[in-house]
């Protein structure tokens, strides 16, 4: 075979990324390569000129001379097994082959090719055709063999992402959720992702609470068990990592949830849930446990141990205040609130000793508290004004219990008529509500005179409503005399803002100008300048609105027929000021 005269191939013309991926060939390969190569390169082809020469590797020759033979280190059939036993050595050992890829391919180390392009000297005007001609043979060598070297390098990865190394963690699992986790409530994922967060308990509490939630164990020791647990939550320092400890929470819901415990466990047992709902850090985390709502519930309507629904209500009272839309919507825990309100329903508390009394007036005390807690809130005004049970029971109880329980009673009811949507609700829907505020408005109490007004002030505003408020016996006569009240000004405004609104329905006319006083006491508020102020204007303000619904009425057009004249259209809306006699003498 005539080697080609002249030869020029540039080794920065050859891409490093093809030299390297020529570590991959098979043997069988390279000979098809040599055999292809020594084909075109005859002098009866026409590419003899463009054909770059295969020869070894430079590490394996010695540079002579142009003509000089170039003999090789090691035979072909050693280059072979050393190839086979590299590739076979990949494929079990991922990560031996990676280092022992990088180590090879270090900047300075030859690389051990099976051919390599060989640069020789030429003249200029064939060194561009020899680097394209060389590129072409570069990729069809390429094309050839993709299919190999892609399925080495997908087994490699694959080998390599899957080798597990020490200490490393099993990823976590990818598969989509199921149809149940897709379906389950905000409040049910947050609880897995609580049990899942929590800490495990040491030997000694791990003791504590298996007794105490073993229905083997002796009554003696399991009270012992729960008033170990109770002395525990009393420190400050333990009540946050108690109430995120595995079991302690769960272990108390269950006693107080079990129908055969003792009052003396309850009574523990609930103490120790109190204790732990007081940090603020708690107030959220404790709500989330399955069987809290449940449990405080429970104690809260039992009636039969005062300490143990004082306690109950307290421990609401703080998760309420992170849970608000939760507890709302939980009918046990609202049941459980109406029954402590109605305490005193037939006459019980008159029954019962001095210190059971003050400990039910104490649990109401609380349960008021929270429900105004509740009701100062927006997002829960709607459900807590439909929840039948407590509005009933604000109701039943307004008026008859101690001036502080009976302020916030009044404040509470208030601040559900603040929302427009619940005063249709509130007016039509819950039976002697309006009545009950109709009474506070003449009560000895100025903070529940302003309540009532306020709430009065507020369904007034709705236009559904006016009607039925207006013909509500003795409304409109206890607001006219709270308008009069110039030593309590916000009274004064409040019951004329009322009048005011109740005035803008034309079928209160009657209804008003019939009332004793009503225009007596606005006539003499709008003429009052030594005053002044707000009330003299909104008194003007509802004199005018009564007096555009008359002359509305009176606004009609008549045809008046003189006698001897054709009949016109009068217009009796206008004052015409004329007196008209019957036959009188000039």
């Amino acid at each position: 075979m005539a080697r080609p005269s002249s030869l020029s191939v540039s080794v920065s013309s050859v891409a490093p990324t093809n030299i390297a991926n020529e570590n991959l060939i098979s043997p069988s390969k390279m000979k098809q390569r040599t055999r292809r190569a020594k084909g075109m390169s005859s002098p009866s082809s026409s590419a003899s000129s463009t054909m770059p020469i295969i020869r070894p590797s430079p590490r394996d020759s010695r540079d002579d001379g142009p003509g000089s033979p170039r003999t090789p280190r090691s035979s072909r059939s050693t280059r072979s097994r050393r190839q086979s036993a590299s590739s076979k050595r990949s494929l079990d050992d991922p990560a031996a082959a990676l280092s022992t890829r990088s180590r090879t391919e270090t900047p300075g180390t030859p690389r051990s090719n099976a051919s390599t392009l060989i640069p020789t000297r030429s003249s200029p005007r064939t060194s561009s055709s020899s680097r394209r001609s060389s590129k072409e043979n570069l990729q069809l060598d390429n094309v050839h063999d993709d299919g190999r070297r892609g399925d080495v390098a997908v087994t490699l990865q694959r080998d390599v992402d899957t080798a597990k190394r020490p200490g490393e963690i099993t990823a976590p699992r990818t598969d989509p959720p199921t149809e149940d986790e897709s379906q389950e409530s905000p409040r049910t994922r947050l609880q897995r992702k609580l049990l899942s967060s929590l800490r495990e308990p040491d030997q000694s509490l791990s003791d504590l609470l298996a007794v105490i939630t073993d229905e083997k164990t002796s009554h003696l020791r399991r009270v012992n068990a729960c008033g170990a647990i109770k002395t525990l939550t009393l420190h400050a320092r333990n009540q946050i990592p108690l109430a995120r400890t595995r079991g302690v929470v769960p272990s108390l819901t269950t006693v107080l949830c079990a129908v055969n415990a003792t009052e003396e466990e309850r009574t523990r047992c609930v103490n120790a849930l109190m204790h732990l709902c007081v940090p603020e850090e708690n107030w959220k985390l404790v709500y989330l446990f399955p069987q809290a709502p449940e449990a405080l519930a429970r104690n809260m309507a039992d009636s039969a141990y005062p300490q143990i629904r004082y306690a109950a209500c307290l421990a609401t009272s703080f998760l309420a205040k992170k849970n608000r839309r939760d507890v709302v919507k939980n009918r046990l825990i609202m049941y459980a609130m109406a029954r402590v309100l109605e305490v005193n329903k037939s006459g019980a508390l008159d029954r019962m000793s001095e210190q059971d009394r003050k400990v039910y007036v104490g649990a109401r005390l609380c349960v008021l508290k929270m429900l105004l807690h509740l009701s100062k809130n927006k997002d829960v005004s709607s459900q807590l004004a439909r929840t039948a049970s407590v509005v009933s029971a604000l109701v039943l109880i307004a008026g008859k219990m101690e001036t502080p329980a009976n302020i916030i009673c009044i404040a509470i009811l208030t601040n559900l008529t603040r929302l427009p949507e619940n005063a249709y609700h509130l007016t039509y829907k819950c039976p002697d509500l309006v009545n009950t505020m109709v009474e506070h408005i003449e009560s000895d109490e100025n903070e529940c005179a302003k309540c009532a007004l306020y709430s009065l002030q507020n369904l007034s505003c709705t236009g559904n409503c006016r009607q039925e408020l207006a013909n509500e016996c003795n409304l409109l006569s206890s607001v006219t005399k709270a308008a009069f009240r110039h030593d309590f000004p916000e009274q004064q405004i409040s019951a004329l803002h009322t009048l005011k609104n109740l005035s803008d329905d034309p079928f209160n006319l009657v209804t008003m100008t019939n009332t004793p006083g009503c225009t007596a006491t606005l006539l003499a508020i709008a003429n009052d300048s030594t005053r002044g102020g707000v009330a003299q204007y909104v008194a003007c303000d509802t004199l005018a609105t009564l007096s555009h619904w008359l002359l509305t009425l009176s606004s009609t057009r008549k045809t008046v027929a003189s006698k001897g004249d054709e009949g016109e259209d009068v217009d009796v809306g206008r004052r015409t000021f004329k007196q008209n006699t019957y036959e009188s003498w000039q």
